[in-house]
């Protein structure tokens, strides 16, 4: 993994701790300083038990942890946004997002929808799991099979289709600049009567 720091084991730093007992003798209101250098372990006398302690400490330099969670992919200028999938969602669809954040297929049969339209998945997701959704700027996709320079449209369940539906909505997405590439231009939904 290149993104992994390696560090060789001559450059791992030990550190010298030394912890000094001092005990004083019964009834002693004195403070007693010794210099580390000049400690004696005296067994026998009441009044010195001094016990010099080493241990040693390990540390490192420079440990990456682990990878965090992915960024959002595409195109820069926040033209995709990060939201929480509400139920099992493929890629390329039209959603709309609910008020706790999260999105759904949008239809064009429900006003709810169409008012509330975020834009085209860009990732696909299970319900609960991040999903990214793209709302300006281009789309490619080698599945895709556009009339070059006609309207798409949204349809029932999502889906994008490039024939006006006659019923509920009409909800411009955008337009077909190739039969794999789609611009969005998302307008506000016109109701069908």
């Amino acid at each position: 993994m290149p993104d992994l720091l390696q560090v060789e084991t001559e450059s791992v730093l030990q550190e010298k701790v030394e912890t000094v007992v001092l005990l004083e003798p019964q009834g002693s209101d004195e403070i007693l300083e010794v210099p580390t250098e000049q400690l004696l372990l005296e067994a026998g006398h009441d009044n010195t038990l001094l016990e010099p302690v080493e241990k040693l400490q390990l540390l490192s330099e420079c440990v990456q942890g682990p990878p965090g969670p992915t960024g959002i992919p595409g195109p820069a200028g926040g033209q995709i946004m990060q939201r929480t999938a509400g139920m099992a969602t493929s890629a390329l669809l039209a959603v709309y997002e609910d008020l706790f954040g999260s999105v759904w297929p949008a239809d064009c049969n429900f006003e709810r929808d169409v008012l509330a339209l975020l834009g085209v998945t860009v990732s696909a997701a299970t319900g609960g799991q991040p999903i990214h959704v793209q709302r300006m700027g281009h789309i490619d996709d080698a599945g895709w099979q556009w009339l070059p320079g006609v309207r798409v449209f949204l349809s029932a369940q999502g889906r994008l289709t490039q024939t006006p539906p006659q019923t509920g909505h009409d909800v411009l997405i955008g337009t077909a600049l190739s039969a794999t590439r789609l611009l969005l231009n998302i307008q506000d939904p016109i109701e069908l009567e």
